[in-house]
């Protein structure tokens, strides 16, 4: 390797000038790693980090980058709130709501996160339409992960059979 090769050389490494490597390489008699450790020595070299020495020193501190800022209260509260929203849709969107006939078909599943827009949006449209399928001799019931268990449909089944007892009394 001559003598420009290892100038261009330690430049890209280093990022040193021309004039500081030739003088780094001239320093230790032509010996590349010896100009690399010198001008790393000296503070030459702009590489974030490099750093060289024999001696039994510290190297030097390297400037602080700024942590970025704690959240305060507020953000982590609004945070957690908008974590349990979005795992609430999910839960809801894994489960439906089912509507059955008197024979047992199923007529009507939808998602129960949309059952429960709809009765927030429609309160006074959905619940007596839930009344009036009760009467004719619907089943309403929960299907999914975390609602179809046995305690909640059969919560639901009283619910219809109470509508059952009503219509018979009528009936009589």
């Amino acid at each position: 390797m001559d003598q420009m090769e290892k100038i261009e050389t330690l430049r890209e490494k280093t990022g040193c000038s021309y004039t500081e490597a030739r003088a780094a390489l001239e320093q230790c008699d032509g010996d590349l790693l010896d100009a690399l450790c010198y001008l790393e020595s000296h503070g030459k070299s702009l590489v974030a980090g490099a750093y060289s020495s024999t001696a039994q020193e510290p190297p030097p501190e390297e400037p602080r980058q700024e942590q970025p800022q704690d959240d305060g209260a507020f953000a982590k509260g609004c945070k957690a709130f908008w974590d349990g929203i979005v795992a609430l849709i999910r839960r809801g969107n894994r489960n439906h709501f089912v509507m059955t006939d008197k024979g047992g078909r199923q007529t009507l599943s939808m998602p129960v996160t949309l059952f429960v827009v709809l009765l927030v949006a429609a309160f006074w449209v959905v619940v007596p339409l839930m009344v009036v399928a009760l009467f004719f001799g619907c089943r309403f019931s929960f299907a999914g992960p975390e609602l179809g268990r046995e305690d909640i449909n059969s919560a639901m089944g009283k619910a219809t059979d109470f509508a059952e007892d009503i219509k018979m009394e009528f009936q009589e």
